[in-house]
């Protein structure tokens, strides 16, 4: 016996009409760019416990998928993402890339260029390749691979969700499970890395399905609190049970998942009313703002930290105290906001809208 899933839009557009923006959406992703450029700034670890933003950002981005395929078919969904996620991506290339040649990267010892990789920063299926010391370019860039072959996947993975919903929902937090447990060997290697990110974060996609279907809808919210639960309980007795001696559970990547899934399905289940936003005008316009340059803001945050780190030792302060961290915070957010004053306009023209320094509200 199978459960299959009828699509209910009623928090979207419907079929066939102009799409509408969400303000809870939009709220969501904005909280979570700000919540990575926080942790990344002044590393405060309960900061990802209380926000998990890499599972929300995968479990919105599920939905906006669902959403496209069921509006728009595969082709102009693959596409749309594609035309989203590349252009940025080259931008950051086409100054990442120079910088490392101009720095020895020919004959860096540890970690020299072999040149058909640098097709992966055109087409992200591995994460790119970097300079020894340039890391910071490239660290943060597994979500983009992460996002494209989920986008790859999509249009079977909301065929087989329509027809086998619940299954299909839980087996990438199981495949992450079993493979966490030891009980079978990991993949290792970039395949390694697909599967294994897949797998930690594939609940969280799946959930934006089931968000955009209605699936959650039918759920009480005593059957809400009862999973949640069950899966809080569960990250706590992993992460105590596997976290090595100089670590926090929470830092176990299973315990992440299970924590982070927990959350999700809360955030993805609730539909709150967003009228008391129109009262806060500035704070609705910066939500516009970190919106419309999501992933400019994602892949610069982290080489711009990287050049205030450069500057607080130029002034003589350890970047890695808590006066450091401090300083970092207003140094970085001054820094990013003309980083990507200066490239979000990329942004624009893969949105196909018309270019500016500071985006639209």
């Amino acid at each position: 016996m199978t459960l299959a899933v009828t699509t209910n839009v009623n928090d979207h557009s419907t079929p066939g009409s102009p799409a509408r923006r969400s303000a809870y959406i939009d709220t969501l992703r904005a909280a979570a760019i700000a919540r990575v450029f926080l942790h990344h700034t002044l590393w405060i670890s309960w900061l990802a416990v209380l926000f998990p933003s890499m599972w929300v950002m995968f479990a919105l981005a599920g939905l906006l998928a669902a959403r496209s395929l069921d509006r728009g078919g595969v082709t102009r969904t693959v596409g749309s993402r594609l035309r989203r996620l590349l252009p940025p991506l080259w931008g950051l290339a086409l100054v990442a890339v120079p910088i490392m040649l101009v720095q020895g990267w020919l004959t860096d010892p540890r970690s020299p260029l072999y040149w058909p990789e640098l097709l992966l920063w055109v087409v992200p299926l591995a994460n790119p390749p970097t300079s020894s010391w340039a890391g910071a370019f490239a660290m943060a860039l597994w979500y983009l691979r992460a996002y494209l072959w989920f986008i790859l996947l999509s249009p079977l993975l909301w065929w087989l969700f329509r027809r086998w919903p619940i299954p299909v929902l839980l087996a990438p937090l199981a495949g992450a499970a079993l493979m966490h447990s030891h009980l079978v060997p990991q993949p290792t290697g970039r395949i390694g890395d697909v599967v294994g990110t897949t797998a930690l974060y594939g609940t969280a996609w799946m959930l934006g399905f089931a968000r955009y279907s209605g699936m959650l809808e039918k759920l009480s919210a005593r059957t809400v609190a009862l999973i949640v639960a069950v899966l809080a309980v569960a990250a706590a007795v992993w992460g105590v049970l596997a976290a090595p001696p100089d670590a926090t559970p929470f830092n176990v990547q299973m315990a992440e998942a299970l924590w982070g899934t927990a959350v999700v399905l809360v955030l993805m289940r609730i539909k709150p009313s967003m009228e008391w936003l129109a009262r806060f005008p500035k704070l609705s316009a910066m939500i516009s703002a970190l919106n419309a340059r999501a992933v400019s803001i994602y892949i610069w945050h982290l080489p711009v930290l990287l050049v205030v780190g450069a500057i607080l030792v130029a002034l003589g302060i350890d970047p890695f105290t808590m006066e450091g961290r401090a300083a970092a915070l207003p140094i970085g957010a001054v820094l990013l906001t003309l980083t990507v004053a200066a490239v979000g306009w990329i942004e624009d023209l893969a949105a196909k809208r018309k270019p500016a320094i500071v985006p639209p509200v």
